[in-house]
């Protein structure tokens, strides 16, 4: 993996390379949420075969039959929704992913300083009431609940990250004080047996 082709991507599009440069892959990654395509351009460039899902497109709806993708990455959009929609959309992403595949996303913390402001959707999702997410919902998880809302994966590396200065300024208002914490969540999608205990 070269410096330049995942310069200015997330770092856990580095990762989801680094792992593709050690397990092969089998079959197309999936990208949910495209944003400003910094992680489309640096996994291509890397080789891999990418099926990209718009931000427009719903995290509840992804392309593909069962079983299609040998991995999945998603630095932006599960930061997004209601505690519901989480849960169906990680359900999804469980249907379209083969068994073994490999998921690279993040979440929100409760550490984060948005955590309990705004409008409540319910018990982890609030919404801002200003600024360039006002009215979106975003959910926030503690250590249990990340691990909860990933029913049917086995967290293989789980990491809380002050993110301001990775992830924070291109997406969000520079002006914007606040402490910004996601998860990042690397995972695996369990054999069906193991899915269902």
């Amino acid at each position: 993996m070269s410096t330049s082709s995942t310069q200015g991507a997330h770092p856990l599009a580095g990762r989801l390379i680094a792992y593709a440069g050690e397990h092969t892959l089998n079959g197309p990654v999936l990208e949910v949420g495209t944003g400003s395509g910094r992680n489309t351009r640096a996994l291509v460039a890397a080789g891999l075969e990418v099926v990209s899902v718009p931000d427009e497109t719903p995290y509840t709806q992804l392309p593909g039959a069962r079983d299609a993708y040998a991995a999945a990455i998603s630095t932006h959009a599960y930061l997004h929704g209601t505690s519901a929609k989480l849960r169906a959309g990680i359900a999804e992403l469980r249907r379209v992913l083969r068994p073994g595949a490999a998921v690279f996303l993040t979440l929100g913390s409760i550490a984060d300083d948005r955590y309990g402001l705004g409008l409540p959707f319910d018990e982890r999702s609030f919404a801002p009431g200003d600024g360039d997410e006002a009215g979106i919902p975003h959910v926030y998880l503690d250590r249990d609940g990340v691990i909860e809302t990933l029913f049917g994966f086995t967290v293989e590396s789980l990491e809380e990250v002050a993110v301001n200065e990775i992830a924070g300024r291109w997406a969000h208002d520079d002006d914007d004080p606040a402490r910004r914490v996601h998860w990042f969540v690397i995972a695996r999608k369990n054999a069906p047996a193991a899915a269902a205990q």
